[in-house]
């Protein structure tokens, strides 16, 4: 079966919800037009992603803004919407990942692998999330998770389609491009591990990156740098060609993708070993 997706690549303004989820829209409008399928953002479009801010008031449940906007575009326009923002639960916040599907369930996965200060300001996820859709399974990943092979160990064998949202920085400085001389090859990864993954799984990997400007701060050497985005949002179609994918700056991919999945799917429904779907919670209650 083949579908058409898109990777939005696009720039955050911090903590100006309104305006980001607008400058989405336009972009999720013009996918529609082009007979997208599947679109996702980038992890925190809407709050942007940086160290120094509290995330805490611009946090969301399901029946916060910015789902139920995404959820009601995803129903209008027959079109499934993975975005990144900040889920809350309690007391606990969370770096999550919304899928909302046309007939208006939405499904969360939250981050497992927290790196750096997001320590600091969320909880982990506990389980993976495999959603199952008219076109088959699909799990999801974001950002630092796809670097850890227990992610995609879980998911070997039970997805036809992975899903990656990311704020993957450069590591370099934004005006010279000169790399950090420690970390400087990470920011070349975000390019390169989707298409390794899709080779290795066997599936399409749709992967999108936040792009723009940003700070980074290396842990234990206290060094910051001017950075930027690393960018790079690519759609993979597993071991059916080339990738295709963006450069730095904002970027609508759209691409078709080919799943082969073994069963018949013919409804919306989680394999997640949450609760309901419907319920928005992919992992374990801590």
């Amino acid at each position: 079966m083949k579908i058409v997706v898109a990777a939005v690549q696009m720039s955050s303004e911090l903590l100006d919800v309104p305006a980001n989820l607008q400058r989405a829209d336009d972009l999720l409008r013009l996918a529609h037009d082009a007979g997208v399928e599947l679109a996702v953002l980038p992890e925190l479009f809407n709050t942007g992603y940086s160290l120094c801010p509290d995330f805490g008031p611009y946090s969301e449940t399901a029946e916060g803004p910015t789902l139920a906007h995404l959820r009601q575009r995803s129903r209008q326009w027959r079109m499934a919407i993975a975005a990144g923002y900040v889920e809350r639960e309690g007391r606990h916040l969370y770096d999550a990942l919304a899928f909302c599907s046309p007939d208006g369930d939405v499904q969360v996965y939250r981050k497992r692998n927290l790196v750096f200060w997001e320590r600091f300001r969320f909880h982990p996820g506990r389980a993976p999330l495999v959603a199952v859709t008219p076109w088959g399974r699909v799990g999801f990943a974001i950002c630092a998770d796809m670097i850890y092979r227990k992610v995609w160990t879980d998911y070997r064998g039970r997805i036809d389609m992975a899903i990656v949202s990311a704020a993957w920085p450069d590591f370099a400085d934004r005006d010279s491009g000169r790399g950090h001389w420690l970390l400087g090859h990470v920011g070349a990864l975000s390019g390169a591990i989707p298409a390794k993954v899709a080779m290795d799984l066997g599936v399409p990997v749709v992967f999108a990156n936040q792009c723009g400007e940003t700070r980074t701060t290396i842990p234990v050497l206290g060094t910051q740098i001017r950075d930027r985005f690393a960018g790079q949002s690519s759609i993979c179609d597993g071991r059916h060609g080339e990738p295709v994918r963006a450069g730095k700056e904002p970027r609508l991919l759209i691409a078709p993708v080919t799943l082969h999945h073994q069963r018949g799917m013919i409804s919306w429904r989680s394999t997640s070993p949450s609760g309901p779907a419907a319920s928005c919670s992919a992992s374990a209650l801590s």
